[in-house]
């Protein structure tokens, strides 16, 4: 029971810094505006060009959403084994059965849920601000 709680917390916390990271990764026609205290805050000098060149917002968030995807892909297949394996070994106990498929129905909603982020986060970073 401790494993599922894990296993969904886990993969719920890889989507939200997920969605949370992926405000503006694959759009790279906007333009930022400048903020309101340009010369008094800090970094308000800085010019849209150089902060979509830079390396946190050209390779380091892209890579990590691309590896949160993977990783919530690869942790619902093994908690798919997991609850095939439960159901194959309950052998007609009607708890255990019962225990299996809410694995294997939590497993897919994350599935589902991961994709569905992924898709979200992918439409809204190609809308273009322009």
């Amino acid at each position: 029971m401790h494993f599922k709680r894990i296993i969904t917390s886990l993969i719920l916390s890889l989507l939200s810094v997920q969605s949370v990271m992926a405000a503006s990764i694959y759009d790279r026609d906007s333009v930022l505006s400048p903020p309101v205290g340009r010369d008094i805050l800090p970094g308000g000098g800085l010019q849209a060009d150089e902060v979509k060149s830079s390396f946190i917002f050209s390779k380091l968030i892209p890579f990590v959403i691309d590896y949160a995807l993977k990783i919530a892909i690869g942790l619902a297949v093994i908690v798919i084994i997991i609850g095939g394996y439960q159901y194959m070994t309950a052998y007609g106990d009607t708890e255990k059965q019962e225990t299996a498929r809410k694995t294997l129905t939590y497993a897919v909603i994350g599935l589902v849920i991961a994709l569905t982020a992924y898709g979200i986060v992918s439409i809204v970073t190609s809308i273009r601000l322009s």
